[in-house]
């Protein structure tokens, strides 16, 4: 590709972006996704007492602008994934100071999921104590409408949403690609994975 192609596409981007921040929200953040199946509504009081490191919010004007920016000839399996996913939500807190906070609610959290007819998939134990990963899915059959990943360890709370109507056939290349590079067929980490 010219570098000429190139410019005018980054140029182009950020002029759009620029444009829908200056004319609507919408869109842009995950928080347009509020009635889609997949939005979990992962948010608890106890979150505005803990320290944010970063809050991200991804809607389906980010997401399509990212679509629009990756180059499906060279990754394909990012494409193919994005094509599925209408937003992502990324939360990030520190837990040092309120770790108590963070273990007593995140039970509250795991059962308000489960009230609201998230499936857990998988519990990951690892080798620090109080280090644990909880994974829940909502589908419609055959297709997953969200995708919430919990993880809580000694100094960080992390909540992530994937939002989407994703086949779960998008996730197939990614994690060859993952295995290829660690050139194995398991996960290299020894930690304790329970099918829920």
């Amino acid at each position: 590709m010219k570098l000429s192609t190139i410019l005018l596409r980054k140029v182009t981007l950020i002029l759009a972006i620029t444009t829908s921040l200056l004319l609507t929200g919408c869109g842009i953040t995950a928080g347009s996704l509020h009635s889609h199946a997949g939005y979990a509504d992962i948010e608890s009081p106890y979150w505005w007492q803990a320290d944010s490191e970063l809050n991200l919010s991804l809607g389906p004007l980010a997401i399509g602008t990212a679509r629009w920016v990756i180059d499906a000839d060279k990754d394909p399996e990012i494409d193919a994934l994005l094509n599925d996913v209408d937003g992502v939500r990324i939360s990030v807190y520190k837990v040092e100071e309120n770790s108590q906070l963070f273990i007593e609610n995140f039970d509250e959290t795991q059962a308000n999921l489960r009230a609201d007819g998230w499936q857990p998939i998988a519990r990951v134990k690892g080798d620090e104590q109080g280090d644990y990963s909880l994974m829940f899915i909502k589908s419609n059959g055959e297709v997953i409408d969200g995708l919430v990943v919990l993880l809580l360890s000694e100094d960080e709370a992390l909540f992530v949403n994937i939002i989407g109507n994703i086949h779960p056939n998008s996730f197939e290349p990614i994690m060859e690609q993952v295995y290829k590079k660690t050139n194995s067929t398991e996960p290299s980490e020894e930690v304790a994975v329970e099918k829920i």
